[in-house]
Parts: C-alpha cells; structure tokens; sequence
C-alpha cells in the first residue's frame, strides 16, 4: 500500500513515448496521443488517495532473453486484467494502469475503430510520464531484482472523494 503522493510525473519521460521507443505511439488505443492529454488524466490521478503497487519479477535465460519477457509482462497484464474485472464489479471508484501498451487484441483497431474493449483496456505508467522505478522505491519495492531477471508493475488507485 502506498500513498498517492509518492508518485513522481517525469514530462521527459512521456517525450520517450512521442520519439516511439516501443513502437506502440500513435499505433494503440492506450497510448500516446490517443490517450488524450495526459495533464487531465494526471489530474484525475490527483483525486486519489492511495494505491497499490504490483509487480511481477521474471527470470531470464540470458540479457537477451526476449520470450521470456514478453511472458513475463503478459503474467502481469493477466493479473491486472483479471483485477480490472474484479474492481469494476465492486462499483467503486479505481484507476489501474499496466506495464507497457495494452494488447488485448492481436491488431489494434486505432485509429479507423473505436477500440473493442474500452472497459479493459489500460494505459501504461510509463505513457503518463509516471517514474515507475522511483515510486517503486519509494513503496519500498526493488525496481531491478538482479542480472538474470526483469521486473514489471502496475499500479492500482483507490480511495478517491470524487471522480
């Protein structure tokens, strides 16, 4: 459990997501600049007052080890997946985001459709310009866990007076 005010906004972070280091931007419905603009979803974060941290820790075989990382982040977005489910049930007021860009379906519909699924679809820390490796530590959380593995988070928001 952490509070909502150990989250750190980075703008050179988000300017990552606009130089297309992934190769999601401007090609998903969870990312940049699809999003909309992030200063409101910011804003909206703001409204919470605290959260929950999850974070998946993977072994690799090698640095390169790309099977394994890509199993290791759709471990993590199955069980935010699973938990978006489970909070919207709850009728309470929540914001989750995942590890990476959502890839719920094989081929995004963005920008020709409306997306399939807004109801799970999650937007990435990473593309709000969240500093995901300091509000790791400051949960008290390890962001590196060591040569042989990666780590991935997700975040989840409560406790919000109003949405």
């Amino acid at each position: 459990m952490c509070s909502s005010d150990l989250i750190i906004f980075r703008p050179e972070y988000r300017k990552k997501c606009i130089a297309n280091h992934c190769g999601r931007y401007n090609r998903s419905w969870s990312c940049p600049p699809a999003i909309g603009d992030p200063e409101l979803i910011i804003a909206a974060i703001w409204k919470y007052s605290r959260g929950i941290m999850i974070q998946a820790i993977s072994p690799l075989e090698d640095p390169y080890d790309l099977e394994s990382m890509d199993q290791g982040r759709k471990q993590i977005q199955d069980l935010t997946q699973a938990l978006n489910e489970n909070l919207r049930q709850t009728g309470q007021a929540f914001a989750l985001f995942d590890a990476g860009s959502c890839t719920i379906c094989p081929v995004c519909t963005y920008p020709t459709e409306p997306c399939r699924f807004p109801e799970r679809m999650l937007i990435a820390m990473e593309s709000l310009g969240i500093d995901v490796a300091d509000l790791a530590k400051n949960a008290g959380m390890r962001y590196y866990n060591g040569p042989s593995t990666i780590t991935y988070f997700a975040l989840v928001l409560f406790g919000a007076d109003h949405v």
